[in-house]
């Protein structure tokens, strides 16, 4: 198969970043009971800028709002109290208040943030998979570089790359296998990111079977949905990233996006 020529058209992927937000909702300011910093370490830090570049076939999909207020992979019906981790947190992952006593929003609240936040997001994705120009979903997020204390690999270290895909999905063009296709998308990326960092851990994984949340379970049926995230030990260490400010260095993340790029045009090139 011929090369990708990305000058003469673009990459027939949707890149969606549902994590990548800081910002409080309007609706919601000054009833939080989290500060800059918690908010900050909450989000897939970095994940907007790294995949936002507009190299594909539909502009990519992203939220300015963080997901503790707005969580645009949970269904819109997962709320307090039935679960803490819904669309609109109760705790955050270190179990902190994510609300003022009290303050947790009530219905109407809710509806008018789900209405100008959530749903916009998702007829956004919903467009682009009805317009068929696209032959997979990229779930773009970026991770912690050691397992954090919830979660089932709490302490360990994580992998440059792990990518995923959602365990009923159709299969890719020509009928490729799915698992394959996922897991050449994160040698292929993986591979290129060898010289950017490192970790005890493997350089690359796939999940296999991932159950994926809520972008997953809705567009999974029409399109493949593959799940692609990388770590922030890429970028948040002394050499690039400033505690005080919590700014990172922009060239950084633009070089780390570039590198992404280069991998799904190779990606793309094998199985389009």
């Amino acid at each position: 198969m011929e090369p990708l020529d990305t000058m003469s058209r673009s990459l027939p992927l949707l890149l969606v970043t549902p994590h990548g937000g800081c910002e409080v909702p309007d609706e919601l300011a000054g009833y939080e009971d989290v500060d800059r910093s918690d908010i900050f370490f909450e989000s897939d830090a970095g994940a907007n800028r790294i995949f936002g570049i507009d190299y594909t076939s539909e502009p990519p999909v992203f939220t300015a709002i963080s997901k503790l207020f707005v969580d645009p992979d949970r269904e819109y019906s997962q709320l307090h109290p039935v679960t803490a981790d819904g669309v609109i947190k109760l705790k955050t992952s270190m179990n902190r208040n994510v609300f003022k006593r009290n303050c947790y929003p009530d219905e109407i609240a809710i509806s008018n943030i789900l209405n100008r936040y959530y749903f916009p997001f998702h007829e956004s994705v919903r467009g682009a998979v009805n317009r068929k120009r696209i032959k997979f979903v990229i779930e773009c997020h970026t991770h912690a570089a050691v397992g954090p204390p919830n979660s089932e690999d709490a302490g360990m270290p994580r992998p440059l790359v792990v990518t995923g895909y959602a365990a009923k999905v159709p299969a890719g063009p020509g009928k490729n296998s799915v698992p394959e296709m996922a897991a050449d998308l994160a040698a292929l990326i993986g591979r290129l990111m060898l010289k950017e960092g490192d970790t005890v851990a493997e350089r690359f994984s796939v999940v296999h079977g991932r159950q994926g949340g809520c972008i997953m379970n809705l567009y999974g049926s029409a399109a493949p949905v593959f799940y692609l995230s990388v770590s922030r030990a890429l970028f948040l260490n002394d050499r690039y990233f400033s505690l005080n400010d919590l700014n990172i260095d922009r060239d950084r993340l633009d070089r780390l996006g570039g590198i992404i790029r280069s991998g799904l045009e190779k990606f793309c090139s094998r199985f389009t």
